[in-house]
């Protein structure tokens, strides 16, 4: 164990070796006496080695479900507590002025109440003399969201879980200090590795690259905004991630503000609320002259407030992620994991213009549940349920021709715009540690923390190497509170106070941009005989997916990737009876719907482009759930152009 102090990592002028962020030190906890802690901070994780007279036992909090941690120091005076919470911005020349003001005003929201929190302040520098109460401890909190089982029959998910370690091996509290904060920046220096380039800047002095935070207050129920201030928010500003809030005004706001705004200081754009939002801000990144620049820089995100959810939903399926207990907790973290893929985009050609989807198009049954049941919106998802009966009890049928080219082999995702994104980060060592802004982490971890180790959460370091009594060591029922920090560069705007607002622009004619069509145009006739196909007649719904999920309960293509060039069209003719079309409905919950083998209603093909022209002069017609104008459309998949940000 070497605890002899360090040259500051500031001063350093000679390149650091990556060893020297590979730390251990012996710890102890009140609640169980006799019993000492080897911990070790690496690469993997913060490793917890308990040493007591019944033997060894050894547990791993891994560093991909770690998102950040904070240099503290106690606050003790009942005089401060009088008063509000006081966080500093994590920035060693914040003053306490500073750290009120973004307290109040940096994330546009104030916590409703005080947390444990409440009772601690940042501090990453010298101690301030109103605080100092003669405790020359110092503390390092690490924040980590580690699956856990309630039970055998219940699911895995992601809990809280706060590692919390005192230091007070030396007689002052900057010695102390000192020392933790040489373990924040090792462990700083350790999640900032995992970043993707997209996530860092490349300049000497290495930043975590800001968030654009896109919100729709009136996704689904309404209550985006308070979900975002309640469950997004605290693990941002934990996993130190700097964002940048705007909330729409109106309709297609979004999609006009990714469009004419400069984006190259955010290097991911979140969107808060349905799918619906989501496909706004993927259509105004295409209308972009550098469109291909833009998705090749920048990454996109998914928090699932509205009342589909198909695309989070499908991230998560396919990574193995919980969802369904809390799905913005894992939606908001896989956002700050740093890691990305590629996503198959699909364009969509309409008579009068050119739109791309991500989800889905639907004509018939489908899009009829969607689109008509808005007027039970304030339901939620239940909406889906309720209209879904409705609509089976009266059918509707359409006429028309849905013409498509078959994919006869199944063809690997391809990802060549973004391949230069494939190379993991080769970053040198020397960098100033210190001079880190960014810390990221979290997911998907195979074990949990076991019960035994439930006690660790609270450890120290002796005072002079001897051990004694612990007075104030882990309080383990503070890895389920929701602490509630702000960060000085997570800035809220306030739309309302803009004179730059974004209004609506549908009557300014816009110049065509993204990927150009390798098919003929829609009103040219299509080569029949270079393998394209033909189905003609009655139906009751054709839906093209490209995702798992079209919804949060809506399994509807299992064989389905992010990036495997395919479009499932999946065609229902008349003629299938009213027992059958329920029996299909029910089982898309569990993806149980979809026949193996083509049958004379049912039909799954995986197909690379189609064209639809209905014969009838009503109906709808969605693309991504977004009612658009009826009439003949074709698709054809453009293999890996977006990225989106998936669990570690």
């Amino acid at each position: 164990m070497n605890k002899d102090h360090e040259k500051p990592a500031s001063a350093c002028s000679t390149p650091i070796a990556a060893t020297q962020y590979e730390l251990s030190d012996t710890f102890y906890t009140n609640q169980q006496k006799g019993h000492v802690f080897r911990v070790r901070l690496n690469g993997d994780g913060f490793t917890l080695q308990r040493e007591s007279p019944s033997g060894t036992k050894e547990q791993v909090v891994k560093i991909c479900d770690i998102v950040g941690g904070r240099c503290m120091r106690l606050k003790q005076s009942r005089r401060s507590l009088a008063n509000a919470c006081a966080c500093s911005s994590g920035n060693s020349s914040s003053s306490p002025a500073a750290s009120a003001r973004v307290h109040s005003g940096a994330t546009g929201d104030t916590p409703s109440k005080c947390s444990a929190a409440s009772r601690e302040e940042y501090h990453r520098g010298g101690a301030t003399a109103d605080y100092y109460d003669g405790d020359v401890s110092a503390y390092l909190y690490v924040f980590a969201y580690v699956l856990k089982k309630k039970s055998l029959r219940s699911t895995l998910h992601r809990e809280r879980t706060v590692l919390r370690l005192r230091f007070r091996s030396f007689d002052t509290f900057d010695d102390n200090m000192r020392e933790a904060e040489r373990w924040y920046r090792a462990l700083r220096w350790q999640l900032h590795h995992t970043l993707e380039e997209i996530f860092v800047t490349r300049i000497q002095d290495e930043r975590r690259r800001r968030v654009l935070v896109l919100l729709n207050p009136k996704s689904g129920s309404g209550k985006a905004r308070e979900m975002f201030n309640m469950h997004v928010c605290p693990v941002f500003n934990e996993a130190e991630v700097p964002y940048d809030l705007y909330v729409t005004k109106h309709s297609n706001y979004a999609s006009e503000f990714v469009r004419t705004r400069p984006l190259n200081v955010w290097c991911c754009v979140v969107a808060v609320g349905g799918d619906g939002l989501f496909h706004e801000i993927l259509n105004g990144l295409l209308q972009r002259e550098d469109w291909a620049q833009i998705l090749r820089t920048t990454a996109l995100g998914i928090v699932p407030c509205g009342s589909g959810n198909g695309l989070a939903k499908s991230i998560a399926h396919t990574y193995n992620e919980p969802y369904s207990s809390k799905p913005i907790l894992g939606s908001v973290l896989t956002i700050i994991s740093g890691q990305t893929t590629a996503m198959d985009v699909v364009r969509v050609d309409l008579p009068d213009r050119t739109i791309y989807s991500f989800l889905s198009i639907g004509w018939g049954l489908i899009s009829d549940i969607d689109i008509e049941s808005e007027r039970l919106r304030i339901l939620g998802y239940q909406r889906f349920t309720l209209w879904t009966l409705h609509r089976l009890v009266s059918l509707r049928t359409y006429n028309g021709k849905i013409s498509y080219l078959p994919i006869k082999e199944h063809q690997p995702p391809q990802d060549n715009l973004l391949q230069p994104l494939k190379a993991q980060l080769s970053r040198s060592c020397t960098m100033h540690i210190d001079k880190l802004s960014s810390n990221q982490g979290f997911h998907q971890s195979a074990e949990f923390l076991p019960q035994e180790f439930e006690d660790v959460i609270s450890l120290e370091t002796s005072i002079n190497h001897s051990f004694r009594s612990r007075c104030d060591s882990w309080l383990s029922n503070g890895s389920r509170r929701s602490f509630y920090y702000s960060i000085s560069e997570s800035v809220y705007h306030s739309l309302a106070d803009e004179s730059d607002c974004i209004a609506a622009s549908s009557d300014n004619p816009r110049q065509a941009y993204g990927p150009a069509s390798n098919i003929p145009k829609l009103e040219e006739p299509l080569p029949l005989d270079e393998g394209w196909c033909v189905e003609e007649g009655q139906f009751v719904m054709m839906h093209a997916a490209y995702q798992t999920h079209l919804g949060t309960d809506c399994h509807f293509v299992p064989k389905a990737q992010l990036n495997d060039g395919t479009i499932y069209l999946i065609i229902i003719r008349t003629g299938i009876s009213r027992p059958q079309l329920l029996n299909f409905l029910i089982n898309m919950s569990s993806g149980t719907h979809l026949p193996e083998k083509n049958g004379e209603f049912v039909k799954v093909l995986p197909v690379r482009a189609f064209r639809l022209e209905p014969y009838d002069d009503h109906g709808i017609i969605t693309v991504d759930g977004e009612l658009v104008e009826f009439g003949p459309l074709q698709a054809e998949v453009l293999p890996g152009i977006a990225r989106v940000t998936i669990p570690k």
